[in-house]
């Protein structure tokens, strides 16, 4: 790798690096190519390596001659402090990429390790779901399936831990918030009580979650902690897969697996991707992780993972100093000497933020937390930690560090067409020959490693929406790295009706300064015949980064929302009867712990339509179950088909257990339907579908936002 490097610094003509980057591209183009064809285990370890390695080095040759060759210094001081922020946000980008190849050069794909035979053997498990101000019907199915896992009941304690019905918050000044604390804990202590789960909670609310867990730990007794977010709903054999991977290994401290959401995140509802794009987390959870796995850096995600409670006492709890206590207490973990798995099968059924500014939320936390563990807990003064593991740490606050590149990225073009202002001191061959192929060569190389579970230019529209507020977030931790606080993620949010998000207002000023760099962009190729090359590059630019600031305010005109809990796709034959009305056939399309969803025929709609509002009886034909239920509503689908609504009125507790046992029990469906949205795009298509979000909904949002502010004017 190092003379691969050093052969790239070496200087020739722009005609002979022509030459040579399109040999190389096409042999990364054969090279991609017939790894769609061999399943070779080993033949496919050969082409990845080779096309890491014609990357890196495409890669390094145009980055040496960015910084040796491009530089604008004959223009200016304010071109050159330009052109070197712009080099620094694609050199951060090129080296951000290549962590991302280094990560996956060889990853690992773990199995479970059955648990013996004698259940005498198997470990004690508590499962702590931590709560804060969520709405208790959130929280009811993860409690009734974590209840209900493949676990002997005597070895398997579960416990509520309330952070909304602390002391603290039921005796506040405020009568009314102190009442509607009270009365939440209420229901929670009933909900926990009606489904054998424990009910913990504390005075204060110290050090948010880790402080919420460690308060709850000397109450509790298992050798294993399995951590839920309140609305991740388990599968029933969450514990026999992962269980026995720490019998295997006693060093092991925890196995973290995917946090899968059946519910769309904020661009895929209102981009309408959700059934038809891979979901935006498998990047993480799907190719990330298992590439960790591989260099023993995966880490804890605060949620569907399991912990060794041995080492939590070791440590003296989950740290806290940080707002991500999940990744600094693996470092902390690792520092002690214990090692760390990932398993990759989705066993948790979750909701992502329904609202633009609950995904800010989110994503600004994960970005300060990751910035504060390196700052305050700088990976290469730990000890016990190999390098990769040092330098993969050092990666994850590295990562963040796309806001600010992508926000240089979009403000480079209007700097050039608008402001004059030169950035990079180049001809046109010399950026066909540089910059081109090692942008066709991260194209091809990002499909291969990540083609089937993100579309192409998907990850440019996730920074660009996160850009603006990552940056800010990240700015915050510099200034004063203990500044942050934890904010927790809203989840179950109603949206009664179209909105536009009150964040969207800095993506007005970006796309507007793209719009007018487009618009006199055409007026200087036109009026410029001497510099149209390099015009018409950066006019392809600013081009594309409309688009993605298009599709961006698409994403911030929110979509009516009315759902509260997760829904999963599910396929069988029902019958619905009713006391006073013949009864008719349907074909569920998705279930949910409270309802499910059917379509019917054309001949029993009117059947339907009579008993609409009615109570009725479903007798699910495969299950074998018979649950009560009422009509709640009857839509014609766009493609003619009648879809029925139904809700469940549940006579007992085994009822509501039957429910929740329907929908979530199951990980092989789970694994079936994300397989149903691994559908790849080609470059392309890619570059189409960024087009139609730009044309469809931004577009919207900008008739939107214009109705609006002639309103605001006439009133």
């Amino acid at each position: 790798m190092l003379s691969l490097i050093s052969f790239s610094f070496i200087s020739i003509s722009y005609q002979s690096q022509m030459l040579q980057s399109a040999v190389l591209l096409l042999l990364l183009i054969i090279c991609y190519n017939l790894s769609k064809h061999i399943k070779s285990s080993r033949y496919q370890q050969w082409l990845r390596l080779c096309i890491i390695f014609i990357v890196t080095f495409l890669t390094f040759r145009y980055l040496n001659w960015r910084a040796n060759d491009s530089l604008p210094m004959q223009y200016g001081l304010v071109s050159m402090i330009c052109g070197l922020l712009l080099l620094l946000a694609e050199g951060y980008g090129l080296i951000n990429m290549l962590f991302g190849f280094f990560i996956n050069a060889q990853p690992f794909h773990r199995r479970p390790v059955p648990l013996p035979p004698d259940q005498f053997l198997w470990p004690d498990v508590d499962i702590y779901i931590p709560t804060y101000n969520e709405d208790p019907a959130i929280i009811r199915p993860t409690v009734i399936a974590a209840t209900q896992l493949d676990y002997p009941a005597e070895k398997l304690h579960v416990y509520i831990l309330d952070d909304g019905g602390t002391t603290q918050k039921c005796q506040d000044p405020d009568p009314v918030k102190a009442s509607a604390a009270m009365r939440r804990a209420e229901e929670l202590k009933a909900l926990a009580s009606r489904f054998g789960a424990g009910y913990l909670t504390r005075e204060k609310n110290l050090h948010a979650k880790s402080g919420n867990i460690n308060s709850a730990l000397p109450h509790t007794r298992g050798e294993l902690l399995l951590i839920l977010d309140c609305d991740h709903i388990p599968t029933e054999d969450f514990l026999q897969n992962t269980v026995g991977l720490f019998l295997a290994d006693p060093k092991l401290f925890v196995v973290q697996t995917p946090h899968n959401f059946v519910s769309p995140d904020p661009l895929e509802r209102n981009l309408d991707t959700f059934s038809t794009s891979p979901a935006e987390n498998e990047l993480f959870y799907d190719v990330m992780q298992p590439g960790l796995d591989a260099w023993g850096c995966s880490f804890f995600c605060g949620s569907a993972a399991i912990l060794r409670r041995s080492v939590i006492d070791e440590l003296g709890g989950l740290s806290g100093k940080t707002i991500t206590e999940d990744a600094e207490t693996t470092i902390d973990a690792m520092s002690l000497g214990y090692t760390t798995a990932y398993l990759n099968r989705p066993m948790v059924s979750g909701l992502q933020p329904e609202t633009y500014s609950g995904f800010v939320v989110q994503r600004v936390r994960w970005g300060q937390g990751m910035l504060q563990i390196f700052l305050l807990k700088n990976p290469w003064l730990q000890p016990k930690l190999k390098f990769t593991q040092r330098l993969l740490y050092t990666n994850f606050a590295f990562y963040w560090g796309f806001a600010s590149s992508r926000l240089v990225l979009l403000l480079a073009p209007p700097a050039f067409l608008l402001a004059y202002i030169n950035l990079c001191d180049a001809t046109a061959g010399e950026l066909i020959s540089y910059a081109g192929p090692v942008f066709i060569a991260s194209m091809i190389a990002t499909q291969y490693f990540y083609g089937r579970v993100r579309w192409p230019f998907m990850s440019q529209l996730y920074e660009v929406i996160q850009s603006v507020y990552v940056s800010k977030g990240l700015y915050e931790v510099f200034r004063n790295p203990l500044a942050p606080t934890f904010k927790v993620t809203p989840k179950g949010e109603r949206l009664d009706s179209d909105f536009i998000s009150t964040l969207a207002k800095p993506f007005y000023l970006l796309l507007l300064l793209n719009a007018a760099a487009v618009i006199w962009g055409i007026h200087r190729y036109i009026e410029e015949p001497f510099g149209q090359g390099a015009v018409a590059f950066v006019l392809f630019w600013a081009l594309l980064d409309l688009a993605l600031l298009l599709g961006a305010l698409g994403v911030m005109l929110e979509r009516r929302q009315l759902r509260q809990e997760p829904r999963v796709p599910h396929r069988e034959s029902v019958i619905v009867s009713g006391s006073d009305f013949d009864s008719f056939s349907g074909m569920t399309i998705d279930v949910s712990s409270h309802g499910t969803a059917l379509l019917i025929s054309q001949q029993k709609m009117a059947t339907a339509l009579v008993m609409n509002g009615q109570p009725v009886r479903i007798s699910f034909t495969q299950s074998a179950l018979v649950l009560d239920a009422f009509i709640e509503n009857i839509n014609r689908r766009p493609d003619g088909q009648w879809q029925i609504g139904l809700s469940y009125r549940f006579a007992d507790v085994a009822d509501e257990r039957a429910a929740v046992h329907l929908a979530f029990h199951s990980s092989e469906a789970l694994i079936a339907q994300n397989q149903t949205r691994h559908q790849g795009r080609s470059i392309i298509a890619g570059i189409g579908i960024i087009f139609s979000f730009a044309w469809n909904r931004g577009l919207m949002h900008i008739r939107q936002w214009l109705k609006i502010l002639k309103l605001e004017k006439q009133s």
